[in-house]
Formats: structure tokens, C-alpha cells, sequence
């Protein structure tokens, strides 16, 4: 799997494809990475991503799969709805129920979850925490599910805020079966509970697409106050306005640009057998970041 010499035509028709699916891809950071990392350790590899639309999803992890790709990441909206296509689970994606990395294996089409593990490490590395605190978490897809499993790993009480109440029930659920002291699912429409919750965390974390296009969250999740945390999982733009409110509040305020690393370490490392170049990665990565 080693690239021709340098100086030689790349790519060539060996060149083994590793994809992005999502609806819309267009922001994402995430084949300049990989593709940084395949090149530092010479693996005739390339990363591209793919705008699939919800109802095309299937097809075309089926055409990738008879092309000789040898994985694939999934991003909003599709990590729930891809785990139909797997023939077999990891035990993380299995827990979580939803899925973020493909890979094509001599026993079949594989999906597992890294999200879970690159959020706990990003939190670990930019948070200080202490168990017991609380953190709300805003959302109920895919992204959310990993979420809640990373914040039960790092022995806090979860309360989740959705828009569909038996969604953030289960999500609650979820958090308690991956070890949460305490955790409840709160109803977007009950503003007052909302407030209340958000008020008396240490950590809000917005686990929905809203911000990539300018978006306000809901009014509670704007009136953060010095002592508390702000992590957005989106991380371009850098700066949601989320994030700004809760900095201009005396918040801190985090995008989710570590997680993202994180968790494509470990896809890289599972596609690859090789611990992943994690330093060119996130250097690659802010390049972009800070050139906008």
C-alpha cells in the first residue's frame, strides 16, 4: 500500500479510495487530514468526500464496497441510518447505535464508532472536570449518542435537551447504560426547566448541525456565565455563535475541532493497522482553520 517515489505520477490506478459521506460535506476538514497523514507515512491513499443525499446512502456504500474502498467515515445525517448497511457491528458501535467509520474486511462491511473515545479525549485534554459535575447536551442524532457515552465515561450527570422527549428519554437511557451517575432526558419546549439545567452545568455541549450556518441555539443556551464550559461538536466555523455568546458571557468556549481528530485517529488506525500521525493531522487541520 506504499505510494510511488516521489517525483513519480500520483495518483495511479492502485491508489485505494477512503470516503466522507454526508448531506452537506462541503465544510469539512476531514480528508485534509487524512490526506496529510497518508502522505507523511506514504500510503498510496486517498480521502475524498462525498455529498450523499439521505435516500442514496445505501447505494452508494454498496458501489464503495464493489470498487475496493477500504473505508469510510459518516457524518450528519447518516450515522444512524448507515448501521442497515453493516454486516457486522463493533461492541462501541453497537452501544451507541450509531456508526462513523466503514471498513471493508474479509468477513464483510464493519461499522464502528469512534466519536465516543475522540470527545472523551478532547475533553480530558482542553476541560477540567471533576466527577459528578453536570453537562447538558443539546440534540438527539448520531453525534449526540456518541456524546452522551463520552460524558458518562468521564463520571458526570448528563441532562439531554431535545425537541422530541421519548428521543432524549432514550438518550438519558443510554448515558446511565455507559456508567452516568445521574441522567435525564428534558423536553426543548419546558424553556423553564432548560434554563435551570443549563444554569447550574459546568458543561453545555451543542451536539446539533445548528451554528455551521450562523444559527442562535435555543434562548437558554446563549446565557452562559463566568465558571461554565461551552464545547460545540461543530468546529467549522470555528467561532458559532454559541460559542461567542458563552466567550463574551466570561465562558469558556471550545470548538469541537479535538474531537474530530480524535476520533479520526483511531478510524486511520483501524483502516490502516498504524497509529496515526496525530500532530500533522491537527496541524493540517488548523492551517485551514485559521486561514478563513
Amino acid at each position: 500500500m506504499s505510494r510511488p517515489p516521489a517525483g513519480a505520477p500520483w495518483p495511479t490506478a492502485a491508489t485505494r479510495l477512503v470516503a466522507l459521506l454526508g448531506w452537506p460535506v462541503g465544510h469539512s476538514l476531514s480528508p485534509t487530514m487524512h490526506n496529510a497523514a497518508f502522505a507523511e507515512q506514504q500510503l498510496d491513499l486517498v480521502y475524498l468526500a462525498l455529498g450523499v443525499p439521505p435516500d442514496e446512502l445505501t447505494g452508494v456504500v454498496q458501489a464503495l464496497g464493489a470498487s475496493g474502498a477500504i473505508g469510510a467515515n459518516l457524518t450528519v445525517p447518516h450515522k444512524q441510518a448507515v448501521v442497515a448497511c453493516c454486516e457486522h457491528l463493533t461492541d462501541e458501535a453497537r452501544l451507541i447505535g450509531a456508526v462513523n467509520t466503514l471498513a471493508w474486511t474479509t468477513d464483510g462491511l464493519l461499522g464502528d464508532n469512534t466519536d465516543a473515545a475522540g470527545l472523551r479525549l478532547a475533553l480530558r485534554a482542553e476541560v477540567d472536570l471533576h466527577p459528578g459535575q453536570r453537562a447538558v447536551l443539546l440534540g438527539t442524532g448520531g453525534a449526540a449518542r456518541a456524546a452522551v457515552v463520552a460524558l458518562a465515561r468521564c463520571d458526570l450527570e448528563v441532562v439531554v435537551v431535545g425537541r422530541r422527549p421519548d428521543a432524549a428519554a432514550e438518550l438519558a437511557a443510554l448515558a446511565t447504560r455507559a456508567g452516568a451517575p445521574e441522567a435525564r432526558g428534558v423536553d426543548l419546549a419546558d424553556l423553564a426547566v432548560v434554563g435551570e439545567a443549563v444554569a447550574s452545568a459546568r458543561l453545555v455541549v451543542n451536539a446539533t448541525p445548528l451554528g455551521m450556518s450562523g444559527e442562535d441555539l435555543p434562548e437558554p443556551f446563549h446565557a452562559l456565565h463566568e465558571g461554565q464550559v461551552a464545547y460545540d461538536l461543530i468546529y467549522s466555523p470555528p467561532l458559532t455563535p454559541f460559542l461567542a455568546a458563552a466567550r463574551a458571557a466570561g465562558a469558556e468556549g471550545h470548538h469541537g475541532l479535538g474531537m474530530l481528530v480524535g476520533q479520526a485517529a483511531a478510524a486511520y488506525r483501524r483502516w490502516t493497522g498504524q497509529a496515526a500521525p496525530v500532530a500533522t493531522m491537527s496541524a493540517a487541520a488548523m492551517r485551514v482553520l485559521t486561514a478563513h
